[in-house]
């Protein structure tokens, strides 16, 4: 009965302040660090926050004013922010071990050289041997002849720091001198920063300084940083920061069948003092309209413990999965918006795919988060958009447009946006600004139909080009995209200049041959107000006929599709152009000869 009496106890303590943590992270810099100081017992707030919480408070504050915080964290917390801080990949950036530790002496420098120099010396050693020359004089030895350079507390052993380079042995390296180096400042601040690290040290124990530099003289750097590094990786993959050669399995596509399902020993019910409760900034950036947001709202409450630390490992993954800086608010933003997109498309596609095709909504997929893992439900969503990738990198290699060289950008700007997305690492969605962004995550299965379309138009356009066989020597003038191929071999037949199919050039349309084919074709009566002609159906089917021709086969419905919305395109941009005004220059379309050329 004590016992439970001890838990339930513990469980008001540890779920009141955890209310309290995500009201402290959800305001702004400024009210957040007043709170965190103005608490009852800061010491207590601050040390019972998940390391990831604390790392990403330190970032929202900003490092300077997080010192006082700094100075009452756990010596775990202080590691974590170096584990994420100071590496660039597999190697120790000791400009920003510089900047952190700055940061963790100014908070409390008799503790962070205790902590550091019993918990860490070989990662403080390494530091040192990268920023300092050590000489130790032997009793009968005279001082070092450039003893100036040199600073020494006992006259035995002597330091000094290498020299920075100048200005015009920078220059002389092709450095550009007018691009801000953000860790120049802190490079040319870290012999201050050792010599105040080393003056301290002395004064609390002049024997533990000597040892530390007689360590450091016999330290292997290479067979340090790499020891480091695996420690390293074992702390954060307690947390859910697998290596990036691991994590990239996020993205692994899972189909509905290989679905794991939850049970009741799956579900982390409240609060349990033998498992940590799982970071909550993840939960603050989870908005907007959603299919998972949406699900979220229909969650039992007692799922939401296990939900938070799934979501934090599925975040964790996808940081570590794309190589992601977490050190401003967006990069958290963008990678929880990533993993809701995701989410969301795989709900979609599980409520899809079952034996009875549910409705879509945000009940239905709920029941599915409340019987599938989270990252199963990712990966089924990735499932999606790696398939098109896969479809589309599989057409390009025997392609056309790689048989003729051609560039990308001959299948002009929405064509090139849809498969530029797909052929990117992690295949995105080509949205053209439609919600201010240029390419964003797919989110629904509204948008891998859509891309799938725009996908089988190309590949059927560039199968029916392959049996045009088009002589593209014979291009000479104007922008060569698939629609002025397309359409000025139409028009060259059309008028009369290649009446043979295997004739099939590109030599530009002289403009007064072009005139009577525009104006019968496309033409409107030359007045703004007046409708265009209504002559769409016959220059289609004209089009159609043609490509038949030339291709030696009917058509496909892509192919049919694709021209339909070619031909959209030309009567809305020409429709209301008289003929007598036409100029070659804007009228990207055809490959029209100029008069001067």
């Amino acid at each position: 009965m004590t016992q439970n009496h001890k838990i339930a106890n513990l469980q008001q303590r540890e779920l009141k302040l955890r209310a309290l943590r995500r009201d402290i992270l959800s305001k702004d810099s400024e009210t957040a660090l007043d709170m965190i100081l103005e608490a009852p017992s800061p010491a207590t707030l601050v040390q019972s926050f998940p390391d990831q919480d604390l790392y990403y408070l330190m970032h929202k504050i900003g490092p300077h004013d997080f010192i006082p915080v700094l100075a009452l964290a756990r010596s775990d917390q202080w590691e974590h922010v170096l584990d994420v801080e100071v590496w660039d990949d597999d190697r120790l950036n000791t400009d920003i071990m510089a900047k952190a530790f700055d940061f963790l002496f100014q908070a409390d420098p008799e503790r962070f050289l205790r902590w550091i120099i019993t918990e860490k010396p070989d990662y403080f050693e390494f530091f040192l041997l990268k920023n300092m020359i050590i000489h130790i004089r032997e009793h009968d030895e005279p001082p070092p002849e450039d003893s100036d350079a040199y600073i020494t507390l006992d006259d035995k052993f002597y330091f000094r720091f290498p020299e920075q380079k100048s200005p015009e042995q920078k220059n002389e390296e092709g450095i550009d001198l007018d691009e801000p180096d953000p860790e120049k400042s802190q490079a040319d601040e870290t012999p201050e920063l050792i010599e105040k690290m080393m003056k301290k040290l002395a004064d609390m124990d002049l024997s533990v300084f000597h040892g530390l530099l007689l360590e450091v003289l016999s330290l292997l750097p290479a067979e340090t940083e790499e020891e480091q590094f695996r420690l390293r990786n074992l702390r954060l993959a307690e947390k859910g920061f697998l290596p990036a050669h691991e994590a990239i399995g996020i993205y692994q596509p899972t189909d509905f069948k290989s679905l794991r399902k939850r049970s009741k020993t799956d579900i982390q019910n409240g609060y349990h003092p033998d498992i940590p409760l799982p970071p909550q900034f993840f939960s603050l950036h989870i908005q907007g309209d959603d299919l998972f947001v949406r699900a979220l709202a229909r969650i039992p409450q007692e799922l939401f413990f296990s939900l938070e630390s799934e979501m934090a490992a599925l975040t964790n993954k996808i940081i570590s999965a794309d190589r992601i800086r977490i050190r401003e608010k967006d990069a958290i933003r963008e990678t929880v918006e990533k993993a809701s997109a995701f989410l969301s498309l795989g709900l979609e596609v599980i409520l899809s795919s079952s034996e009875k095709p549910a409705k879509i909504t945000g009940t239905a997929a709920g029941k599915i988060i409340e019987t599938y893992f989270l990252e199963d439900i990712f990966r089924t969503g990735s499932r999606a958009g790696i398939r098109l990738k896969t479809r589309a990198q599989n057409w390009y290699k025997d392609s056309f447009l790689m048989e003729n060289s051609l560039p990308l950008s001959f299948l002009s700007e929405n064509f090139l946006g849809v498969i530029g997305g797909l052929f990117l690492d992690r295949p995105l969605y080509f949205d053209n600004y439609q919600t201010g962004k240029l390419y964003r995550n797919f989110k629904t299965l509204g948008d891998i139909e859509e891309t799938k379309t725009s996908l089988d138009q190309i590949i059927s356009l560039d199968k029916t080009l392959g049996k045009i066989k088009p002589d593209l020597t014979s291009f000479r003038q104007g922008v060569l995209t698939y629609k002025s191929m397309l359409l000025t071999l139409w028009a060259r037949n059309r008028i009369g200049l290649d009446r043979e199919p295997e004739a099939a050039g590109l030599d530009p349309i002289p403009l007064e041959k072009f005139k009577p084919f525009f104006k019968e074709m496309f033409s409107g009566p030359g007045d703004e107000d007046a409708a265009p002609k209504e002559n769409k159906d016959l220059v289609l089917n004209d089009l159609i006929l043609w490509a038949a021709d030339a291709a030696g086969s009917e058509p496909d419905p892509d192919f049919k599709n694709l021209l339909s919305k070619l031909v959209l395109e030309i009567e809305e941009e020409y429709g209301r152009v008289n003929p007598d005004q036409l100029d070659p220059r804007f009228t990207p379309h055809f490959l029209i000869r100029r008069e001067n050329a």
